[in-house]
């Protein structure tokens, strides 16, 4: 059975998932059978330095697996920062005499402008600053063809819930569980995912655009989107490393 919250508010808080349970969980029933391998692997790991950008290891204690069809999106963007910026700014980046220099001097170069017509070049340059931790949205249209199915989802979205909570530990809270990601049956034509946190769980249940339940009282139709955010920083050295 699925794990579900109990209790009424403002106690409504979700009850642990039995370790004794099964974690590793597939949707739908056949989803890895007769021939069809084509899906995403959501293992889960205790968080460790060893999994943070300071050593890059992807090595950790497993906690569980999600293996669900392919996302009806798989955008891989990759973002590094680079700013536009010029001779003079960074000259006035020196310090206080530089720069009431260089305002003397950007006023008399404004007046001979607006004398002469004439812009000066103010060598404009771009200049690299950082490279950005990747992020990604997946999406999944789940509808279930049975009660076990119906089960099924529902202990997903929970394990996903579950997984990326964290757990409080007297005046602290200890981090959340990493997801480490693969896409089947072949991510050399797509893209590799580093380990990822998870930072958004998003659950539609009335995917059919109106509420619909079935007779046991699951819906029909449940849309869940998770969004990731990668822990490690892609560098040159690491297309030849990469999760796998």
């Amino acid at each position: 059975m699925a794990v579900r919250y109990t209790g009424g508010l403002p106690n409504n808080i979700p009850r642990k998932i039995d370790n004794k349970r099964v974690r590793t969980k597939f949707f739908p029933e056949d989803l890895i059978a007769n021939g069809r391998n084509f899906y995403i692997r959501i293992g889960f790991v205790d968080y460790s330095i060893g999994l943070s950008n300071f050593f890059g290891g992807q090595s950790g204690i497993p906690a569980g697996s999600i293996f669900l069809p392919i996302p009806t999106s798989l955008e891989d963007v990759q973002i590094l920062s680079w700013e536009q910026s010029d001779v003079v700014s960074e000259i006035e980046k020196f310090g206080s005499a530089a720069a009431k220099a260089i305002s003397g001097f950007k006023g008399a170069i404004n007046t001979f402008s607006v004398g002469t017509g004439v812009a000066p070049n103010p060598g404009l340059f771009m200049a690299f600053r950082q490279p950005n931790f990747k992020e990604y949205t997946f999406r999944w249209d789940l509808v279930a063809n049975n009660r076990n199915e119906t089960d099924r989802i529902a202990e997903i979205v929970d394990e996903l819930k579950f997984q990326s909570s964290p757990f409080q530990d007297g005046g602290f809270y200890r981090y959340p569980r990493i997801a480490i990601m693969r896409l089947y049956p072949n991510d050399k034509y797509t893209f590799r995912m580093k380990p990822a946190a998870i930072t958004s769980v998003q659950v539609q249940y009335n995917g059919a655009g109106q509420p619909a339940f079935l007779r046991n009282g699951a819906p029909v139709n449940v849309k869940l989107a998770a969004t990731f955010k990668e822990i490690q920083i892609w560098e040159k050295g690491s297309w030849e490393h990469s999760s796998g």
